[in-house]
């Protein structure tokens, strides 16, 4: 039973905490534990990093980034629109 507790509460957690802060934003940040999990093998438990897999982690941080600017962009020019009628 106390494996379900210590799962249901982060669960319950993250879904308040989720409520608070725009989806796109919740979307972002589920793309840092990856990360944080990859610099962790590599710089701490000393993993090999081949160039095919960190050319592949760079390709997902660059469509990251573009989906980011897009969604800035696009912001913007609605608040714009809304401004000026």
């Amino acid at each position: 039973m106390s494996s379900g507790v210590a799962t249901a509460i982060p669960l319950l957690l993250f879904a308040a905490a989720a409520r608070r802060i725009p989806l796109s934003t919740v979307g972002l940040l589920q793309y840092l534990t990856p990360s944080m999990q990859l610099a962790i093998g590599v710089f701490v438990y000393g993993e090999p990093m081949p160039a095919a897999r960190l050319v592949g982690f760079a390709i997902v941080w660059v469509a990251l980034a573009v989906f980011t600017v897009d969604l800035l962009r696009h912001a913007r020019a609605g608040s714009r629109r809304g401004r000026s009628r």
